[in-house]
């Protein structure tokens, strides 16, 4: 049997003798519980009188539900207030308050203003002093306390003032002897009220106002403690946790502690990095849950637990808009709807390849509808549209229960929490989201009627502050923040984050009150003689805490160097020698491995396999055979990334749009070289306005007005500038904008996508591609040309090909790039003939024909080795690296 956590041979006589306990914190007097009744159960106890041990805030409740009883005045029509009531009437309070700063945000806000106030009433600071030294929290303060009398409610600090008014009444009986356990600090309130309430009070780190100091009796073995640092965090926590693992299998029976002051912040760091120790096979898939030899005091927010989480996900789609990401991870959640998992990859893919960052709720419902058809099945989208229905029934504003009513509604026609039987910590989760519903709904004790979108905020916030910890079996390891290690024991303890950065902390005073207000009543972290003393009380604390201390620290953060806190500087260095090795993830054995060629895979069989690409086939086989296999024949697309405003595909589709719009109109040069300046300045608006009413409908999120009137400047400059560039070619008729072809070459069935196409007055035909970016011949040219779309277009052709172009527009930029048969066909092109280029255009056909047929042969062999012909190209191919492993490659070499 493990040992307690807390010696309870220091308390034995005070609890024997019915001495009241007060502890810092819930954990510590749970603890301190379990240590009483083990050793009743050791003495030969069966049943025992229940010990009065209690955390500071319950003790207080009690204490105040006995006024209530003892009908103190003002106790019993009040409630205590909630935190989500204060946060909201702090919000009301500040958007109420017509003299505030500009710019100041309510919610932003509240919390610091809450925050203010608690300190204000703990420390006893009298509200004149405010008045004259801090008259916006002063005057926030006289509005908060108005809407408190209002409602009837009272904080905690008026609890505490009323009990204290109760003991010092006698309406309340004294406690013969108090003793305080595990606290750093009290608050001026809580002294005095601990001082009322009983006739010999005890602490063990308080020396004022006449109490007397207790400390609890030290260890009767000698205590050793080291230092050690390390490079970084998480080598710090690698490090414990592998030390962790060899006392715990030496003695499974000790004590260990893991004490980490900032716990909260990399609560996942940790947990992850001590399962691989203690779990190895724990990431693997299919595991079971099973119990750890350590637990964790710090608990997560509810709302980021993966249950929880997907409720409220859920319920998001009561906004009009959702941030994609959220949308794709609502798709992959098991906790809802049918578990149809090629429905939902459809879907996903689906929303992916539209590229926007936030979608309507309207289009993802649509777009499930669409993944259904493709899938010729149901189960998403009609239960989706069920609930948006039932929304739609509700009036704007309503009460937070009516709210609350309806989002029930809409997790049981989605089917939360789905399919599978909850596991048990899934089963907890679900049970205190049940106790969230409960204190949700009892916002309406303020009255108000709120929309959809307030009463989710109000949702999620209720859920981010309300904190998930599992209950799980007693542990031989516990991992601690500062705080919940304050006055138990153990066989072996580590802390971490020792470092001159936080040893002692840096002060941080409250921006709403004045510092030397702060200073003058010792608030919390005002003082820097304070936070010195109160860090070298800590760190007394914690080397008396076990036989065996190590202190460490990480060297080295995102910003600065660090080093060891003077707090510590004088211990002497822990060898790193003497530390376990952590465990790393498992490797297979060293073997020798057969080698394979993997340069071909299975051939091409069109009878049996569609393929799709066109041009691009040829562009990835020239740049990488294998990315062009994994391409077009296993399908490995990548969805495009959504960007901030336009991408640069969206800004070429729209200048495309534009300038068909326009050949359309004009039809041919003699059009253009008739029309008048102002004619063809009106042409060019008109076909702008157009082409962006277009594009208003399907991006109404991203073409407001301002947005809408800067892309018809930047068009309308532009198409200005690249009709003069048109004007100087000899003459032509535009016969085809965006002409789709159906084709084949060398055996490979292509569809082919030409941006334009002009027919000279001798019937041949200029071929253009648009690029709003740069563009250069060399890319036609070679063994393995780079963009072949033009040179497959002209060979597949069955009209006579003069030229072939790219028509560069750009802001830098307004020209043709390009090869012709014959001088003067278009501005600045000339037939090929420079350096590394064929003598003439008959060769340049050839040469076309030539490397393009050799590209499809190699496709259609399957020809596929992770070779980069051009190496500058992998760093545009990065997504398929985890398929072509060419970083493992490189490395072997």
């Amino acid at each position: 049997m493990m040992r307690p956590l807390f010696d309870i041979a220091t308390l034995k006589d005070d609890i024997e003798a019915g001495a009241l306990i007060l502890t810092s914190n819930n954990r510590l007097a749970t603890k301190i519980r379990q240590a009483w009744g083990q050793h009743q159960q050791t003495s030969g106890q069966t049943s025992w009188p229940q010990p009065s041990i209690h955390a500071i805030e319950h003790w207080i409740d009690e204490s105040w539900q006995r006024c209530c009883d003892a009908g103190i005045v003002h106790t019993a029509p009040v409630t205590i207030i909630t935190p989500q009531i204060e946060q909201i009437l702090w919000e009301q309070v500040i958007e109420e308050d017509r003299e505030k700063p500009d710019h100041l945000l309510p919610m932003s806000f509240a919390g610091l203003a809450r925050s203010s106030y608690a300190i204000t009433q703990r420390w006893q600071i009298p509200t004149t002093r405010l008045q004259q030294e801090a008259p916006l929290l002063w005057r926030w303060t006289k509005a908060f306390q108005s809407k408190l009398n209002q409602h009837r409610l009272a904080t905690s600090a008026d609890r505490a003032t009323t009990v204290l008014k109760g003991y010092t009444t006698g309406a309340l009986p004294q406690e013969s002897k108090t003793l305080m356990v595990g606290f750093d600090s009290v608050p001026p309130l809580y002294q005095a009220l601990i001082t009322a309430a009983s006739t010999i009070t005890e602490a063990h780190c308080i020396e004022k106002q006449g109490i007397e100091k207790y400390s609890p009796t030290p260890l009767k073995h000698e205590h050793q403690a080291q230092q050690i640092a390390f490079h970084d965090e998480q080598q710090e926590i690698m490090a414990a946790a592998a030390w962790a693992e060899e006392h715990q299998q030496a003695d499974n029976t000790c004590r260990i502690g893991i004490v980490i002051p900032e716990l909260a912040r990399m609560r996942h760091q940790v947990e992850r990095i001590f399962r691989q120790q203690f779990e190895p096979d724990y990431p693997l898939p299919n595991q079971a849950r099973s119990a750890t030899p350590f637990n964790i005091s710090a608990g997560t927010p509810l709302s980021d637990t993966p249950l929880i989480a997907s409720a409220l996900l859920l319920l998001s789609l009561n906004r009009h808009q959702a941030p994609l990401e959220e949308l794709c991870r609502l798709l992959n959640s098991p906790f809802w709807g049918d578990s149809k998992l090629p429905l939902r990859s459809i879907a996903e893919k689906r929303l992916r390849k539209l590229a926007k960052r936030t979608l309507n709720s309207s289009e993802f419902r649509y777009q499930l509808h669409l993944a259904e058809e493709s899938a010729s099945t149901t189960g998403l989208s009609a239960p989706l549209e069920q609930v948006e229905s039932l929304r739609r029934q509700m009036p704007n504003k309503v009460h937070f229960h009516q709210w609350m009513t309806l989002f029930q509604q809409q997790l049981d026609i989605l089917g939360w929490p789905g399919e599978r039987a909850l596991d048990s910590i899934e089963y907890q989760q679900q049970q205190q989201w049940l106790r969230v519903i409960e204190q949700y709904q009892s916002l309406d004790n303020l009255g108000l009627e709120v929309t959809p979108s307030e009463a989710l905020r109000q949702l999620q916030q209720l859920a981010n502050q309300t904190i998930f910890q599992a209950e799980t079996e007693d542990a031989p390891i516990q991992i601690l923040g500062l705080l919940e290690s304050a006055a138990l024991r153990f066989d072996h303890l580590w802390v971490m984050g020792m470092d001159d950065t936080h040893w002692p902390q840096p002060i941080a005073p409250n921006p709403l009150l004045p510092l030397a207000l702060q200073r003058e009543y010792e608030t919390p972290r005002s003082l820097p003689e304070r936070e010195l003393q109160l860090a070298k009380s800590q760190v007394t604390g914690l080397k008396q805490a076990a036989s065996q201390v190590v202190f460490s620290f990480s060297e080295f953060d995102a910003n600065r160097l660090r080093q060891a806190s003077n707090l510590i500087a004088d211990l002497p260095t822990l060898n790193p020698d003497h530390l376990p090795t952590p465990k790393q993830i498992e490797s297979l054995p060293t073997i020798m491995l057969e080698q394979v060629s993997c340069e071909y895979g299975p051939s091409l069989d069109l009878n049996n396999e569609t393929v799709r690409g066109g041009s691009s086939i040829f562009r990835d086989q020239a740049t990488c055979p294998f990315n062009a296999f994994a391409r077009h024949r296993l399908g490995a697309i990548q969805p495009p990334e959504p960007v901030l405003g336009l991408s640069t595909m969206d800004r070429g589709s729209l200048l495309h749009d534009c300038l068909e719009q326009l050949w359309q109109q004009l039809g041919d040069q003699q059009n253009l070289l008739n029309s008048s300046s102002e004619s063809l300045s009106q042409l060019v608006a008109e076909v702008v306005t157009g082409s962006l009413q277009r594009w208003q409908k399907r991006r109404p999120d991203l073409f407001g007005p301002q947005f809408t009137v800067i892309e018809k400047q930047r068009l309308t400059a532009l198409l200005e500038q690249w009709l003069e560039v048109e004007k100087i070619r000899p003459s032509f008729s535009v016969v085809a904008f965006e002409e789709s072809v159906q084709t084949e070459f060398s055996g490979i069935p292509l569809r082919l996508i030409i941006d334009r196409i002009d027919k000279l007055d001798d019937g041949r035909q200029v071929i253009i591609d648009y690029k709003t970016g740069k563009a250069t011949t060399n890319s036609w040219l070679g063994d393995r040309p780079e963009q072949p779309q033009l040179p497959l277009y002209v060979l597949c052709s069955k009209t006579p090909v003069a030229a072939a172009t790219f028509a560069v527009i750009n802001v830098a930029q307004q020209q043709f790039v390009g090869f012709s048969e014959a001088a003067g066909l278009l501005p600045e092109v000339q037939p090929p003939s420079r350096k590394n280029e064929p003598e003439n255009w008959e060769e340049l056909l050839s040469q076309w024909q030539l490397s393009l047929t050799k590209l499809a042969d190699e496709f259609k062999q399957a020809y596929a080795p992770v070779r980069f012909y051009k190496p500058s190209v992998r760093q545009y191919q990065q997504e398929l690296e985890p398929l072509n492993r060419i970083a493992e490659m490189t490395m072997t070499k």
